[in-house]
């Protein structure tokens, strides 16, 4: 029998994360739901590891397998078949024979009829020894770890205003999540816990006045001009190369990164992001957020002994 690792810092800022463990101790098939960027595939992931009772990408062997779920997902992705090279089986017959967690990701752009051809093995996961069949109608027992997470834009019941590249899928297929549906949206404390200081705090203030404008609630996330713990990470990266260049600091490899003349930095990435916004809207945030403000001062010295007592804060984590 496994035994899950509980403690990670997970726990604390996902409030789903234990809940979406126990559904999967138990044999559920979970459907994680939410807008681009809340980093569902990487909880999902993380979530494999855990309840494995292993470290997040440890470097062994792979704890799931995934279905990059899309209009051209086959039955040969899914169950196995015959290609140029030979037989090739399907991530769901993998998970279903190792013991891994099956990821279906984005599953509801999956064609409805290709998705069918996962229904009985998740209507099976919580029986044991239960067999399905692979591409090569070849019978297949169940391993007791294995375990199913889906993730989505949307709930399968069809495309939304900003995601259109979406199905509407079986009620059938949907039924084999009931009860495991969990809504993935902003969370602040896990921003607040894996983005600099400077990046967060904007980035909150931009999303607040994006959700203003849109005359929506602070915890809609399903925006037109959306601020995700994604975009968030892209910043953060354009942040904190512009620092060690501006600072001089090495990297944990201990090279030095020199000024860069027209190197990118979180002004330029704050900046592409307002580009692709309607230009009038995108004013009116920007003054709102007095942005021109924070480009000013986001650099001062006060500001880059706070980035370099963050940085070694989060290097001394990585090392633990």
């Amino acid at each position: 029998m496994r035994i899950p690792k509980y403690d990670i810092p997970e726990i604390e800022q996902i409030p789903s994360f234990t809940k979406i463990m126990d559904d999967l101790l138990v044999g559920n098939n979970v459907f994680l739901v939410g807008s681009a960027g809340t980093f569902k595939s990487t909880i999902s992931e993380k979530v494999s590891y855990a309840i494995n009772g292993r470290g997040y990408e440890d470097g062994k062997e792979l704890p799931y397998t995934i279905v990059n779920c899309n209009q051209w997902t086959s039955p040969t992705d899914i169950k196995g078949g015959q290609t140029m090279e030979g037989y090739k089986e399907g991530a769901l017959i993998e998970a279903w024979r190792d013991g891994k967690i099956l990821i279906l990701d984005e599953m509801p752009k999956l064609d409805a009829n290709t998705a069918g051809l996962l229904n009985d093995a998740l209507a099976k996961s919580g029986k044991k020894d239960a067999i399905i069949f692979n591409g090569n109608n070849e019978p297949v027992k169940k391993h007791p770890h294995f375990g199913c997470i889906a993730t989505g834009n949307t709930t399968g019941k069809g495309a939304s205003a900003n995601y259109v590249g979406n199905n509407r899928q079986d009620a059938s297929l949907l039924d084999r999540f009931s009860g495991c549906i969990y809504h993935i949206g902003f969370n602040t404390d896990l921003e607040n816990a894996l983005i600099y200081n400077q990046v967060v705090t904007i980035c909150h203030r931009i999303r607040e006045e994006i959700l203003n404008y849109e005359g929506k609630e602070s915890t809609n996330d399903d925006t037109s001009d959306i601020m995700t713990l994604r975009t968030m990470a892209n910043f953060q990266r354009n942040y904190e190369l512009e620092m060690m260049r501006e600072m001089g600091i090495r990297d944990t490899n201990g090279t030095i990164f020199e000024r860069l003349k027209n190197g990118k930095t979180l002004k330029d990435a704050i900046t592409n992001y307002f580009y692709v916004m309607n230009p009038d809207k995108a004013k009116i945030i920007m003054e709102r957020v007095n942005i021109e403000s924070f480009y000013n001062r986001y650099k001062s010295s006060e500001n880059k002994q706070l980035f370099e007592m963050e940085y070694n804060m989060r290097n001394k984590q990585r090392a633990a």
